[in-house]
């Protein structure tokens, strides 16, 4: 994903043209040469951002597909007592 750049002094000069870039890909705006704000989109924001249920967490198509495989434990070096 690309990102765009902007000062905050070009920010509160131009907002218009922040909207605009935002509106094509997130706009990181600087403070100082530091980032410190990120401008997107509202349906990027409601995709990307947007609280889900656990429900709607698990049927998510776009979901990462990983297989979840947890390691085996073993009962080795362990001492039981009765």
């Amino acid at each position: 994903m690309k990102i765009s750049f902007m000062t905050g002094a070009a920010f509160n000069r131009n907002p218009s043209k922040a909207k605009k870039e935002a509106s094509e890909r997130p706009l990181v705006i600087t403070d100082r040469g530091e980032a410190a704000y990120v401008l997107v989109s509202y349906a990027e924001f409601r995709v990307n951002w947007t609280p889900k249920t656990l429900f709607e967490a698990l049927r998510d198509p776009s979901a990462d597909e990983r297989e979840f495989e947890p390691a085996r434990l073993g009962f080795d070096n362990r001492t039981v007592e009765f």
